[in-house]
Order: structure tokens, then C-alpha cells, then sequence
């Protein structure tokens, strides 16, 4: 079993994700022994649980499979109610963290289940969910993950099927309404295979590491690749768990580092003052930078390069706003990635009052303070003096305080 230090563990969804391959992920990567994950499952009171494990190869890799047995028969159910698993839940011999964390994870299904066919939490009942195998996949990855509360998370985007699916519910589409609302949020790229590549499990599992994402970097620990049950043409039907020691992150260790994207554009036709406008309509709109620079254009006109830098998920709307707000017909765009200093706001005691100042650290160190320019003007305004001198006055404060911590 690797060791409970500084992980943050990745997901490759290959083939999609469920309860099943997500844990024999876990197992082929050797974050978990099956005895030990056999010993937690044994303890929700549905029979001497088994889990067994195989080789089997999918697509073009072979990996680890799992399934379930020995249980008690007389568990099994046609459907259950969300109360009636929150009650199993209870009073089984799990430690209460994995507890919690097993009844999170149903409720967070539940309440998509809930949205989807219109009723109450309380009323909600689940079919396949509600089945043994499925319950023993909630309570297993929820052990997981609390097994390993101090580590981070990240996957891929998400893969999306086509077509539809036989359910207890009746015939519905790919993906299942309660797993595209337990999606919602994430991003998802849609393939032209009939195939549910992300059960209603998976989909809560994702949703549930995504609230402890981390940096995707660290060395190399382990991986391994959970296989599921079905073969899917072209297509290795597998999920890769890579687990990195976030503890060994050389000199870097300290500082962020951060994925956005450059867009990039000349303007050879653009009144100054249009292009300074435009800067700050994008700035309000979510870029986290905005920069215009002077350049030699064909024909040695002198025109102005735009330099937008924003995060992924508001590059389309700042894309949308440069073409309507500017003359040109194309946007240069380049993923790139930035270091970051950790940042926090704090606040200093001066003669002018408490004003902000923005702190940048280095792991525990800080390595600068800046005084924030709109509560230095605030003050400044207030007291009737030049923002100079609260800005001077500022940024001594701010050097004794943090040079005296």
C-alpha cells in the first residue's frame, strides 16, 4: 500500500470511470491492498464480502479488474430508498469519517436524482445504485478517499457516449439524466460511440475529487489501470490512476504553478484610446491580464498587439468580446502555463487607517507586500492627502509588520 505522505493522485479517463474500475485502479496502482479494502467492506453488515481480483485486457492494455462476492443473497433489492441506505450507513462498523464521506456521496446522487424526476430527497429511491455491488462501490472508493484525506486530486476532461441505455426507469439517453446533472460544472467532451462511458458512480466520484483539486505535478510514484466490464471497439476501456508525490516538487515547491491561455492579436486600424477601453472591458470580464505594446506592421504601419492572458473556462467569452470590440478577423491562441506566488489579502494599521495590501509568499516566505491601490485611494480620499503617501506609509507598514512575523 504506498504510503499516506504529500500524494496528489490523477485520473486518465480513457475509457470513462465507474465505482468498479476507479477501485481496481486504486489496487493496480498499489495505493490499496484488496485485503484491506475486503476488511472495510465487510464491515457495512452485508455478508463476508469478497473482493476479487483479475487480469483481463481492454483495447490495447491489460489491467486490474474487480468484483464482488460472497455477500449475503437476502440483501439483495429490487430498489432502496436514499433513508434506507443512510440508515444501513449508520449502523454499520465503518469509521465515522467514512461514514459521512459514503453518505455525502449518495446524497449528492440523490439530490440529482431528485432534480431529474421531479421529487422530494426523502422520496428518492435508487435501482441499479441501490444494489449491492453499487453500494459496496460507494463505501469502498468513500474509503479511499478518507484513507487519503490529505492528498489532491485532477482528472481529464470528461468523456461523453452517444445512444441510449436499458434502466429500471425505462429506455434513456447516454449520458443518464442524473449523471449529466451530477456533471454539471465539469467539462465534457462528447465522442461518436455508443457507449455510457461514465456511470452515475463514476460521475459522483468525479464530482467529489473535483472539490480537492491540486497541482498536476510531483515525481512519478505509481500507476496502474482499472479495467471495466465491457470491451468497447477502438477503445481501451480503462481508467489510469497516477499517484505523485507532491512532496518532491524540487526548488518549485513553493510557488504555484498555473495553466491559462495567451490570445494574441494586431491592430493596425484602432484609435489608442478604443484599445485602452477595450483593455478594460476584458480585464472586468475575467482576463487576468491585459497588455497593448507597439509594433511594425506590414507596409511599416505602426499598430498596437493585444495580449489577453485568462483562464480556460472564460476564454470563449473574451475571445467573443475582442472580435466584437476590435476590427480584427483573427486571435492568435497559446496555451501556456505561469508561475504564481501564493497570494492572500491582509491588512495594515497606518495613520490613515486599516488599508489592504496584497501578500505574495514562497511556501511559508514572503517575498513581497503591495499595497492594493483602490483601499490606498479610499483612504487617501478620505484623509485629504496625496495616494502617494498612503502608498509610501502602506508599504513601510506592511515591511515592518511582515519582516517582524
Amino acid at each position: 500500500m504506498v504510503s499516506n505522505e504529500s500524494l496528489h493522485i490523477h485520473l486518465d479517463l480513457v475509457g470513462g470511470i465507474a465505482g468498479d474500475m476507479f477501485l481496481a485502479a486504486a489496487i493496480d496502482a498499489g495505493l490499496v491492498e484488496p485485503d484491506h479494502l475486503t476488511a472495510q467492506l465487510r464491515k457495512v453488515g452485508l455478508g463476508p464480502v469478497e473482493v476479487v481480483v483479475d487480469r483481463v485486457v481492454r483495447g490495447a492494455i491489460e489491467g486490474t479488474k474487480v468484483e464482488f462476492r460472497g455477500w449475503d443473497r437476502g440483501a439483495e433489492a429490487e430498489h432502496r430508498h436514499l433513508s434506507t441506505i443512510r440508515r444501513m450507513l449508520a449502523d454499520s462498523d465503518l469509521s465515522q469519517p467514512v461514514k459521512n464521506r459514503a453518505t455525502a456521496m449518495f446524497e449528492r446522487l440523490g439530490r440529482a436524482e431528485a432534480a431529474v424526476h421531479g421529487m422530494e430527497l426523502d422520496e428518492v429511491h435508487f435501482h441499479e445504485v441501490g444494489a449491492v455491488d453499487s453500494i459496496l462501490d460507494f463505501v469502498g472508493v468513500a474509503w479511499i478517499i478518507e484513507e487519503f484525506d490529505d492528498a489532491s486530486w485532477s482528472f481529464g476532461v470528461v468523456p461523453a457516449g452517444t445512444g441510449t441505455i436499458e434502466t429500471a426507469h425505462g429506455t434513456i439517453p447516454v449520458p443518464a439524466p442524473a449523471t449529466a446533472k451530477v456533471l454539471e460544472g465539469l467539462e465534457v467532451e462528447y465522442r461518436d460511440v455508443e457507449s455510457e462511458f461514465v456511470t452515475p458512480t463514476g460521475a459522483t466520484i468525479l464530482a467529489t475529487v473535483a472539490a480537492r483539486k491540486g497541482r498536476r505535478s510531483g515525481r512519478m510514484k505509481a500507476s496502474g489501470f482499472g479495467c471495466g466490464s465491457r470491451q468497447v471497439e477502438g477503445i481501451s476501456n480503462v481508467l489510469r490512476m497516477v499517484v505523485l508525490n507532491a512532496s518532491e516538487q524540487s526548488e518549485f515547491s513553493g510557488v504555484d504553478r498555473d495553466d491559462v491561455v495567451q490570445l494574441v492579436t494586431e491592430i493596425d486600424d484602432e484609435l489608442p484610446e478604443v484599445t485602452a477601453h477595450i483593455a478594460e472591458l476584458l480585464l472586468e470580464q475575467g482576463a487576468l491580464d491585459v497588455v497593448c505594446e507597439a509594433v511594425q506592421m506590414k507596409k511599416g504601419r505602426i499598430g498596437r498587439r493585444l495580449n489577453v492572458l485568462c483562464r480556460p473556462h472564460d476564454e470563449p467569452a473574451l475571445v467573443r468580446r475582442i472580435f466584437e470590440e476590435t476590427t480584427t478577423f483573427g486571435i492568435r491562441r497559446l496555451p501556456v502555463q505561469r508561475w504564481v506566488l501564493r497570494r492572500e489579502l491582509d491588512a495594515v494599521s497606518t495613520s490613515f487607517g486599516e488599508v489592504d495590501v496584497k501578500v505574495g509568499r514562497w511556501g511559508d516566505e514572503v517575498l513581497k507586500v503591495s499595497p492594493e491601490y483602490d483601499s490606498c485611494a479610499d483612504a487617501a480620499e478620505r484623509s485629504g492627502v496625496p495616494i502617494r503617501e498612503v502608498y509610501n506609509e502602506v508599504l513601510s507598514a506592511a515591511r515592518n509588520l511582515f519582516d517582524d512575523g
